[in-house]
Formats: C-alpha cells, structure tokens, sequence
C-alpha cells in the first residue's frame, strides 16, 4: 500500500514539475512554467516559436514563472525587435549578468517578483535605454540591485514594495531617475530616509511609503518634489511633523498619514500644500483639532479623523472648506460640537460622528447644508431630540441615531428633512412614541425602533409616514396597539412585533395594510387568536407567532392568508392537531410546530398543503400519529420529528412522503426498524436515527432506498449488523455506527458499496483490529 502511494506521488509531482514553454496568442506571450536550466529555457522558447510556426519577431511578452536557472540571457543570434516584457515570478535565478537584456533593447517593462536572486552585475540594466517600467518587489535580498538602479534614466515607474532588507533610502540611490513619475517603497522596513532623498525627482508624481518603520522624518524629505500628487505615509510609527516638511508640495492632492502615532496637527505642518483635496489622519494620538488648522486649504474634499482620541473641535475650524464632501469624526470622545460648525460647508454629502459621547446634537446643523446625503450619530450619547433639530437638510436620504441612549423625540424632529428615506432609532431608551413626531417626511420607507422601552405608541403616530414599507418595533414594552395606528401605512410590507408584551389581538389594526408581505409577533402573550384574524392581508407570505402560548389552532384563523409560505408555531402549548387545520393555506412551503406538546395528529390534519415542502415537529409529545396523519403531503422534503417520544414506527406512517429528502427521527425512544417503515421512500437521501434505542433491524429495512447517502444510527442499542442490513443502498457514502454495542460486523459486507466513504464505529464491542480495518478505508 505504501508502494503504491510512493509511485502515485512521484507520478503527480512530475506531470505538475513538467518543463513547459507554451505561446499565448491573445498577448502574444511566451509562458514557461518549471524550467530547471539555461539551456532547456533557450531549448523550450525555440521549440515554442517553431511548433507555432513563430519567430522572435512575433513575440511581444515572456512570462516565466516557477523556473530554477543558474543564469538569465535568452539565447538568440538576432534581436527581439518587438518584445516589450519580461516577467519572472517565483523563481530561483543564480546569475543575473551583463548579458541577461543585451539583445532585447526594447524593452519597456520588465517586472521581477517572489524570487531568489543571487548575483547581480552592476551594468545589468545598462541596454536597456527604453525601459520605462521596473518592478522589483518581493524579492530575496534588494541590496543586489543598488548599484543596478542609476544607469535606468528612462525609468518612469519603479516598484521596490516588500523588499524587507530595504530599511533606508540614502540621497545617491534615486538622484538620476529624474523621469520617475510613481515610486513604491511601501511594505519594506525604511527607518531612515536621508535629506533631499527624493530632491532630483522632480517630475514624481506618486510616491508611496505607507507599511514601513519611520519614527521621525526631516523638514527636507519631500524637498523638490513639485509635482507630487499623492503621498501614501499610512502604517508608520511618525509621533509628529517637522514644520514645513510639505512645503515644496504645492500640487499634492491626497496626503495619507493614518495609523501613526501623531499627537498634535498644527497649520504649520501643512503649509505648502495648496491643493490638498484628501487628507487621512485617523487612527493617530490626535486630542484637539483647532479652528485655524484648515485656514489656507480650500480645496479639500475629504477629511478623516476617525479613532483618534479627540475631545475638542473648535470653532471655525471648517469655515474655510466650502468645497468640503466627507468628513469622519467617528471613534474619538468628542462631548460637544459648536453650534453652526458647517455653516460654510454647502458641499457636505457624507457627514460621521459615530462613536463618539455628544450629548446634544441640536444647533451643530446649520441649514446650509443643502447636499447632505448621509448622517451618522450611533453610538453617542444624545438624550433627546429637539423640534427642528436638524434644520433643512433637502437631500439627506438616511439618518442613523442608533444606540445614542436618547430617551425623547419632540414633535417635529425630523421636520425639514424633504428626502429622507430611512430612519435608524434602534437601541436607544425611547419610550413613548408621540403623534406628530414623523410630520412632514414624505418619502421614508424604513423606521426602525427596535430595542427601546416603548410602552405607548400614541394613536396617529405614524399616519404621516404614507410610504412606509418597513416598521420594525420589536424588543419593547408594548403591550397594547390602537386599533386604527397602521391605518395610514397602505404601502407597508414588513411589519416586526416580536418580542413586546402583547396580550391580545386587536384584529382590526391589520384592516389597512394590503401590501403587508411579513408579520412577526413571536415572544408576545397574545393567547389563541380569534377566526378570521387576518383575514385582509391578502399578501402576506411570512407569518411568525412563536412563543405566544397558543393551544389551539382552529381553521378560520387562517382565514385570507391563500398566498402564505412561512408560518412559524414554534414555542407554543398546543396539544393536539385537527383535520384540516391548515387547510385555508394552499401556498404553505414551510411550517415550524417545533418546541410545543403536541401528542395527537388526526388523519388529514395537513389536508389542503399541497405545496408544504418543510414539517419541523421536533420536541413535542408525540407517540405515534394515524397512518393518513400525513395524507396530501406530496410536495414534503424535510421532516423533522427529532426530540419526540416516539417508542415504534409501522409500516404506513410514511406512505404518501414520495419527495421525502430527509427524515430526521433522532432522540427517541425507538426500539427496532421493521422492513416495512420506509418502503416508498425512494426519493429519501438523509435519514436520521441517532440517539434512540434500536437494538434491531431487520433485514433489507432500507432496501429500496436508491438514494439515501447518509444514515446515522449512533448511540444507539445495535449489537450486531446482518450482512443484509444496508442492502440496496447504491448511494450511501456515509453510514454512522458509532457508540452502539456492536460486538459482529463484516468488512466485507461495505466493500460492496461503490460509494461509500466514511463508516464510523467507534465505542462498540469490536475487536481493535477490525476498528483499525475501517479507518484505514473508510475514514475519510
């Protein structure tokens, strides 16, 4: 066994170790995967180019990847007028000489990644006066190529990411890249950067230096570098700027300095930087943004000062910004904002202060700011709202208030919103829900108030929310609703009850609500609910009431519910199911009667669900049931009668279940399986058993259930398994015998399964040589 394994193992490593040199004709590419030599490399291409009937002329791009050479050149008497790139990856090269790109001086891009380079000449790159791209990332040792870089003038982009033996970038080692327009130093290990590293550079216009270890820079780091344009420092360990440091960077647009350890942002820090449009500083030791750090900036678009640890913002510090979209204060401890702090802010569209500790938030909101679109203020400490809090705001289209611990919502709140379409309140300690709060919001077609201490909901409380598709109230104190509360919500479509302290139904409330699709009332009191309870809601699809001590369900309750799919009963007391209980409901898929006492099922008692694809009857009383209890079932899939009290099953108790898929009947007290239980059930493919006590089965009691693949029998009662006991089973791949008190079982009696792949029969009375014989084949 083991010699056979060895060979097939030999015989995967070589058919994916193949030496391969293949042309791609959409990029014109020669592609070489797993040369091992020089001479097989330049033996490959020319075989690549001949089956292709090609010559070098034709190709544009070499890709090699996973390659071990001792050295780099390809081998041809003529040049490769066309070929513009080389690209290695992955690969282990010994020698990278003079010769490697002599005869490809058109080179333009060559990009080199993940290898393990030894020696590099000097004068490597020195033919190569067109190139214009060099990427040089992830490789071994980055100090090999030093002396390499200078002679590449024509260089317009450099990439010397990921090379963590790069740890300082002196003044000689770009000075005669002057057309370098993007250089990528990040994720490397810089500590130290020299003065006027960068100061030839002048036409730079991307240099990147974010993910390295810099403590301290100098005023002349960035010194000449007139045309920088963006500037990534994020991820470092700077604790504070020199002043000036910006200075030559008058056309700098984006400035990333998150994730450092800057303590204090002064105006002097930035001077020079006229045309600033982004600047990210979050994730930084800031406490104080003063009101003249933006004087000379306004050209600024985006600000972030998100998980600092900020206390005060001073006044005028956004008067200077007109041109100011998006600003995040979220995450630091600010208590209070000035009043009108964006009043000279018109193009503000995305505005968060989330996490923070505000206690009022009233009089911030100027009613300038007429292209808001988005406003956070979870997670604050905000106690109330006043009327006309937030001014006009004509196109904020979201607020989110959530987990503010606010406690009040004046009259006219949310007045002067025009456009707003969803409200988040959730989590806070409302507790009365006044009439007139919503006034004046047209188009708000989300509300949430989840998770509040609502008690009353005050009649005509939500009338002015005519477009109102989702109410979410659950989790509150609500223990009664007005009869005529939803009367106004036409175009309601989920409306969430759940867990409030409902005791009744008033069925009237739902009179008004044509287009309710979703009803959740699970985790109230409301008891039995009155015939024809629902009887308006002509659309709904979902209905939940779990938990709500119910123990009877009479036909007519159901009443106008044709097109429901979902009911959930779960977590009831409901005793006994009658004929035709259900049998207002045609459109039923799923039913949840899970958690409740039900003992009896009369003959008929899912009469009329024709369509029901899902029974969950887990955890009840039940003994046994009539053979007709399942009757007119012949669209069911799942059935789930787990955790019951079952003692024997008979032969009929699943005749009609023709789609049955799974059938789970674990925890029960069953004894023994007849060959008769599961006859018809040829569509079954997950037949659950476990945890009962079977100590027999008879023979073939699964015959004929072609597609079962998976049988769980653990702990069980089982002693010994007759050669016949899984006969017909031309599927099975998973067979569960585990903690039985098996002392017989034949091996060979699986090996004629086709398909199986697991058979568990640990903790049984067998000899440990047979355990060990069923692992080693079938314990995958």
């Amino acid at each position: 066994m083991i010699r056979y394994s060895l060979i097939v193992w030999i015989l995967i490593i070589q058919g994916y170790s193949q030496e391969t040199c293949d042309y791609q004709e959409n990029k014109s590419q020669l592609s070489c995967i797993n040369i091992n030599s020089s001479d097989v490399f330049n033996t490959k291409i020319n075989a690549a180019l001949a089956e292709n009937n090609l010559t070098n002329e034709d190709i544009e791009s070499i890709a090699i990847r996973e390659c071990n050479l001792e050295t780099f050149t390809i081998a041809s008497i003529t040049e490769w007028p066309k070929l513009k790139e080389i690209l290695i990856t992955s690969s282990n090269i010994s020698s990278l000489t003079s010769e490697a790109f002599s005869n490809v001086k058109s080179l333009e891009i060559i990009s080199m990644s993940i290898n393990n380079l030894g020696k590099v000449d000097t004068n490597v790159f020195d033919n190569l006066k067109n190139l214009r791209k060099l990427v040089l990332s992830r490789n071994g040792n980055f100090d090999i190529f030093r002396e390499s870089l200078p002679n590449l003038t024509s260089l317009e982009s450099l990439d010397l990411s990921e090379n963590p033996t790069l740890s300082e970038v002196l003044a000689d080692d770009f000075s005669s890249l002057v057309n370098l327009t993007n250089l990528n130093l990040a994720m490397c290990s810089i500590k130290y950067i020299e003065e006027n590293a960068f100061a030839n550079l002048t036409k730079l216009e991307t240099l990147i230096l974010s993910f390295n270890n810099l403590e301290t820079l100098s005023k002349n780091t960035f010194k000449g570098l007139h045309n920088l344009i963006r500037l990534p420092l994020h991820y470092n360990a700077l604790s504070s700027l020199p002043e000036g440091i910006f200075q030559d960077l008058e056309k700098l647009e984006d400035l990333y300095l998150n994730h450092n350890k800057i303590e204090e942002l002064q105006p002097s820090y930035l001077n020079g930087l006229k045309n600033l449009k982004t600047l990210a500083v979050y994730g930084n030791k800031l406490t104080k943004l003063s009101g003249d750090l933006f004087d000379n900036f306004s050209e600024i678009r985006s600000l972030d000062f998100e998980e600092n640890v900020i206390t005060e913002i001073e006044q005028g510090i956004f008067d200077k910004l007109p041109n100011l979209t998006r600003l995040d204060l979220s995450g630091n401890y600010i208590k209070e904002l000035p009043n009108n702090l964006f009043k000279n802010c018109p193009n503000l569209e995305d505005l968060d202060i989330t996490y923070n500790e505000l206690e009022s938030i009233c009089g911030v909101f100027s009613s300038n700011l007429k292209n808001l679109k988005d406003l956070g203020l979870q997670n604050n400490k905000i106690k109330s709202l006043e009327s006309n809090c937030f001014q006009e705001m004509p196109v904020l289209g979201s607020l989110n208030i959530r987990n503010s611990k606010l406690e009040k919502v004046n009259r006219g709140s949310f007045k002067n919103l025009s456009s707003l379409t969803h409200i988040n309140l959730k989590d806070n300690n409302i507790d009365v829900v006044l009439n007139g709060v919503f006034e004046e919001l047209p188009l708000v077609n989300y509300l949430n108030l989840d998770n509040n201490k609502i008690h009353l909901l005050q009649a005509g409380c939500f009338d002015a929310l005519e477009n109102l598709t989702d109410l979410s109230l659950e989790n509150n104190k609500i223990d009664k609703l007005p009869s005529d509360l939803f009367r106004k919500l036409s175009r309601l479509e989920f409306l969430y009850l759940s867990n409030n302290m409902l005791t009744s139904l008033n069925c009237t409330i739902f009179d008004g609500l044509p287009e309710l699709s979703g009803l959740y009332l699970d985790y109230n009191k409301v008891g039995d609910i009155q015939e024809e309870c629902f009887k308006h809601l002509n659309k709904l699809s979902l209905l939940t009431l779990s938990s709500n001590g119910i123990t009877m369900l009479k036909p007519a309750v159901f009443s106008g519910l044709e097109q429901l799919q979902h009911l959930r009963l779960s977590r009831n007391n409901i005793v006994k199911l009658e004929a035709k209980s259900f049998i207002m409901l045609p459109k039923l898929v799923v039913l949840n009667l899970e958690d409740n006492s039900i003992n009896s099922i009369d003959s008929n008692a899912f009469g009329g669900l024709n369509e029901l694809s899902r029974l969950y009857l887990s955890r009840n009383n039940l003994k046994q049931w009539t053979t007709n209890a399942f009757i007119g079932l012949n669209a069911l899939k799942y059935l789930d009668l787990d955790g019951n009290r079952i003692e024997t099953i008979t032969a009929g108790q699943f005749d009609h279940l023709n789609a049955l898929y799974s059938l789970d009947l674990s925890n029960n007290t069953i004894e023994h399986i007849s060959n008769k239980v599961f006859v018809g059930l040829t569509n079954l493919t997950y037949l659950q058993l476990e945890n009962n006590r079977i100590s027999r089965i008879e023979s073939k009691s699964f015959y004929g259930l072609e597609n079962l693949n998976r049988i769980d029998l653990y702990n069980n009662n089982l002693e010994t398994i007759e050669s016949d006991t899984f006969a017909g089973l031309s599927s099975i791949a998973t067979i569960r015998l585990d903690n039985n008190k098996i002392r017989e079982i034949s091996f060979s009696d699986f090996e004629k399964m086709d398909s199986l792949n697991y058979v568990g029969v640990d903790g049984n009375k067998l000899p440990p040589e047979v355990v060990e014989q069923f692992k080693q084949k079938y314990d995958v």
